[in-house]
């Protein structure tokens, strides 16, 4: 249908471009990953360590890695369950990446760290704890809103699945930088839930 220039916000020329928007999610995070930490790097009441904090990462390592453990369980368990006593899911979903393109699935190992789960966790949790923490000064309540907007950030997905995911994906993330005071350490246990449920066949919904 026909639209007046009017009808238009500032960014809705983004809607009219002949190209795969999805192709854009990639070049947006990161730059506006890079445009985040040019910011925390001259805000002088961020304390710049965050980004890394080699310390907190080292100390949580263990916790994040037993808590991963179980959790692997219960996804290949729920990716199984999906598959095979659903509609949700198709039969040839359960481990479909290993099993049926290895190589897409290496890649993903591969760049999905560095390219996709620090770079949220920048965004998500170093920069939304420290602009937003005034509004939320409990804990958990930080951590609780923090889980609710990331979870809210998957709603283009438009499945409960993805939103279930995320949420609980969120809250873990949270307390991991909140208790660790670690970006790296955050990206890390991103990464290896991500890379997991692409694994699964749980990357479906995401």
């Amino acid at each position: 249908p026909s639209r007046s220039r009017s009808d238009l916000i500032w960014m809705g020329w983004l809607c009219d471009v002949e190209v795969n928007r999805s192709l854009l999610v990639f070049p947006l995070l990161l730059a506006t990953t890079a445009t985040i930490v040019v910011f925390l790097l001259f805000d002088r009441s961020f304390e710049t360590k965050r980004l890394w904090n080699w310390g907190g990462m080292t100390r949580g390592l263990p916790r994040v890695l037993g808590v991963w453990a179980y959790a692997m369980v219960a996804l290949l368990g729920l990716a199984y369950v999906l598959t095979h006593y659903t509609d949700v899911l198709p039969e040839e979903g359960f481990l479909r990446l290993p099993l049926r393109n290895p190589g897409l699935m290496l890649a993903i190992a591969v760049f999905y760290p560095v390219f996709s789960a620090y770079p949220q966790e920048v965004t998500h949790r170093a920069f939304f704890f420290h602009r937003y923490r005034v509004f939320f000064p409990g804990r958990w309540t930080m951590i609780v809103a923090n889980a609710i907007a990331f979870m809210w950030l998957h709603a283009l997905f438009w499945n409960w699945i993805a939103l279930g995911l995320t949420l609980g994906g969120g809250l873990l993330f949270a307390y991991t930088y909140d208790r660790s005071k670690s970006t790296l350490l955050a990206g890390v246990e991103h990464a290896l839930y991500g890379i997991w449920v692409f694994f699964t066949g749980l990357g479906w919904f995401v």
